[in-house]
């Protein structure tokens, strides 16, 4: 008996060293191989995502400006943006051609000017504004929404200058390698994901003296698909 319990204590020690391996995320080696390698890599992957959760802030002269934002190569997004010095905030959704756009008082205060934007904001209330990206205004707000877009104009430069391997660093509880880029006075440090897909996690930096960081979560987590109801919608075409 007293065999039978060492060898099931054993086997259940071994077991569940077995299990725990299998439930480990696995390195991927990235942090061994080269700066400008790490760098590739990362952009390869941003740009094979079919959809990204992007959550950005920027310094400017006025203060600074936040965009949270789940967007996908059909051009699809939901999220929200926030202006600096009170400029107020607007969420956004965008399913196909359709556009709904829900701003607070302050952000249509600094976006129309004073007699519109006290119209509009009792005309809105609580509910969205709703159009197609034939509407100026809306296609304005939601030029960020086309992944393919941000791909293109974003993943171009993220090879663009010197690089130089950092040490690690660890990105919403997931580890990471940094690397960090100058090119002329401008600086950006990249912080790409160490345990499964070489992912870019973080990108911060300084450009003509402003600085940014943008984290890059949930790569293809499909954008939610929910869109504000007709009765708590306002065509913007009857706004004047």
């Amino acid at each position: 008996m007293a065999r039978f319990r060492k060898a099931a204590a054993a086997l259940a020690a071994g077991c569940s060293a077995a299990l725990l391996t299998g439930l480990a995320p696995a390195g991927n080696g990235i942090e061994d191989e080269s700066a400008r390698a790490i760098v590739d890599k990362a952009r390869t992957e941003l740009t094979r995502a079919r959809s990204v959760h992007m959550v950005a802030h920027a310094d400017g002269e006025k203060g600074a400006t936040t965009l949270d934002l789940r967007f996908d190569v059909d051009g699809n997004c939901a999220g929200s943006v926030s202006l600096p010095r009170g400029g107020g905030r607007a969420e956004i959704v965008k399913r196909g051609r359709d556009i709904w756009v829900k701003p607070d008082a302050a952000f249509l205060r600094s976006q129309v000017p004073a007699p519109a934007a006290d119209g509009a904001a009792a005309l809105i209330g609580d509910r969205w504004l709703h159009g197609t990206s034939d509407n100026v205004l809306l296609r304005k707000l939601t030029d960020v929404c086309d992944l393919k877009d941000f791909q293109r104009a974003y993943a171009s430069r993220l090879a663009a200058g010197s690089l130089h391997k950092g040490g690690r660093a660890t990105v919403g509880g997931t580890p990471a390698v940094t690397v960090t880029g100058t090119r002329g006075g401008d600086t950006a440090t990249f912080y790409v994901a160490t345990e499964g897909e070489p992912r870019l996690l973080r990108l911060e930096g300084r450009e003509d003296g402003r600085s940014a960081r943008a984290d890059f979560l949930d790569y293809g987590a499909p954008v939610p698909a929910r869109t504000p109801p007709p009765e708590r919608s306002v065509d913007i075409s009857g706004l004047r």
